[in-house]
């Protein structure tokens, strides 16, 4: 069974690196998502550890620095994952989001689950995956993602239940069943986590990561390590130093020799090649500049 490590955002409530304080109180909220998630995670076989600073800090980041070192303690004796911290958001807007720092394909294929998952339990709009470049994300040496639930200074507070956004995000992690308990067919599969192919039946070969970037019938596909095919969720291939995107069939954008493709994703434009590569700090081949992030400038 995988291996979890389950972080509490911020400090004990009132001391200094503690969540905002608003019509929730986030290091309360915190404190009573993690224990739960710890708990349904055991109660389904997984093995779970629990990182929570309570303690007040010399500085108010002080806390992410010390979760992170201890998360790649824990790392050196286990296999672990993936990190999850757990924190609710602030700014008066509404919905859950999961903040990745964009490098592995792992925690972004985790944080389409959970942050879709939260949407659909609590009924908000889902902001979805967001890459942020934030401390534990970045200092973390097994893939980290972040969850911030819903808002804490907005009506979201109004329909906040630890249960069910626990519940939610167990269920995005693990609450699904394995590629082994399903009817098997030649070709694509799919269950509640999402699709994988399957290349024969007798010994249950299938697609993962291992094998690289896929053609099947004349589109492009990338699969996770567990099999899965990515779906909404961006890709970083290492080997080419580019940004690819799969979309909601699982198929790499891409445009065409005569014309690149635009695509909205997150509130944001986009642009991709013939080849499936996101344009990145230039001017595209219609015309249109894009920043550093590869979003459209207008």
């Amino acid at each position: 069974m995988s291996d979890f490590i389950i972080a509490i955002g911020h400090t004990a409530s009132g001391n200094i690196g503690c969540g905002v304080i608003a019509r929730l109180d986030e290091s309360n909220c915190t404190r009573a998502i993690g224990s739960l998630v710890i708990a349904y995670l055991q109660e389904k076989g997984h093995t779970v550890n629990l990182l929570r600073v309570d303690e007040s800090n010399n500085y108010n980041f002080e806390d992410c620095y010390v979760r992170a070192n201890e998360a790649n303690d824990i790392a050196k004796y286990s296999d672990v994952e993936l990190y999850v911290e757990i924190h609710i958001n602030a700014g008066g807007g509404t919905g859950p989001e999961v903040c990745v720092s964009g490098k592995s394909e792992i925690a972004n294929q985790y944080a389409v689950k959970v942050s879709k998952g939260l949407a659909n339990a609590l009924n908000l709009t889902n902001r979805g995956v967001k890459t942020r470049n934030l401390i534990v994300l970045n200092r973390t040496v097994m893939p980290a993602i972040l969850v911030e639930c819903l808002f804490a200074d907005s009506d979201d507070a109004d329909i906040y239940n630890q249960e069910v956004i626990a519940r939610a995000i167990v269920n995005g992690l693990v609450g699904v069943k394995s590629l082994g308990n399903n009817a098997w067919k030649l070709g694509w599969n799919r269950n509640d986590v999402g699709w994988w192919f399957c290349t024969d039946i007798k010994n249950k070969y299938y697609y993962t990561a291992d094998n690289g970037w896929k053609e099947i019938e004349w589109d492009w596909y990338i699969f996770d390590s567990r099999g899965y095919a990515l779906q909404d969720a961006w890709y970083y291939d290492e080997s080419d130093k580019f940004w690819y995107y799969l979309d909601g069939s699982c198929k790499m954008v891409r445009g065409s020799t005569d014309k690149p493709l635009w695509v909205w994703i997150d509130d944001a434009c986009y642009c991709f090649n013939e080849h499936g590569r996101m344009y990145c700090d230039c001017v595209t081949a219609d015309g249109w500049k894009v920043d550093d992030s590869g979003i459209w400038v207008k």
